[in-house]
């Protein structure tokens, strides 16, 4: 009977694959400002991100290519930010952050097709919701990256040009995509421009089609479709 216990509690807790995810999105956002500023802390943020790597892939894998193609994009994410981080070559971190771009791009991708898939709603897809909201955050944050790798100024902190670490992008990211906009690091070549006018315009749609396509899918209880 206990084994019997255990094994529906953990096809419970395999069930909830993207509260994971998101509980470690949310973790790397609470303990980023606090953990970067050491070579001890960007380490413990590189094991974060390995978590984040593993719940990632675990919340998309449908079929082996998905698994084999979040590998591919993954791997190289995590030893470019090894060799960035033991160098301090911008070089590797934009390789690092490129390959993270497209890993979240495609984990994005995915998390959407699973939440707005025409099926029973769950706790689950909710979870997803708001991990691919995170996610299209970070995604950004890496983009940008990899932007002011090419573009040197292209972005500054109170009008001065400056090159932002990574907890300055995400910061940035944020405060673009929810539109909050507190002015203290902003773009200032074009291309950083449009960039976040884009970023900008992807987070008001976001939530615009989401709450749209789900009130479309999830009917009112009591209603007949």
């Amino acid at each position: 009977m206990a084994t019997a216990k255990q094994c529906q509690w953990l096809e419970q807790m395999l069930a909830q694959r993207c509260l994971f995810l998101f509980a470690a999105l949310t973790t790397l956002l609470v303990v980023m400002p606090y953990l970067a500023g050491s070579d001890l802390g960007r380490a413990l943020v590189g094991l974060l991100n390995i978590v984040i790597l593993a719940t990632a892939v675990a919340a998309i894998e449908r079929s082996r290519v998905s698994f084999a193609i979040a590998m591919v994009l993954g791997m190289p994410t995590l030893c470019f930010q090894i060799l960035a981080l033991q160098s301090g070559l911008p070089g590797y971190f934009a390789l690092s952050w490129g390959f993270g771009a497209a890993f979240y791009a495609f984990t994005i991708a995915h998390l959407l097709h699973y939440v707005l898939r025409v099926d029973m709603m769950t706790s689950d897809k909710l979870y997803g919701a708001a991990a691919a909201y995170l996610m299209i955050a970070i995604c950004w944050a890496y983009l940008y990256g990899v932007m002011q790798y090419f573009y040197p100024g292209a972005f500054g902190f109170q009008g001065t040009p400056k090159i932002l670490d990574m907890g300055e992008l995400i910061f940035y990211s944020f405060t673009v995509l929810t539109t909050a906009g507190f002015g203290d690091v902003t773009a200032l070549v074009i291309q950083a421009r449009f960039a976040t006018l884009l970023e900008a315009v992807t987070g008001v749609m976001y939530v615009a089609i989401l709450i749209a396509r789900l009130t479309g899918v999830y009917p009112v209880a009591g209603t007949n479709r």
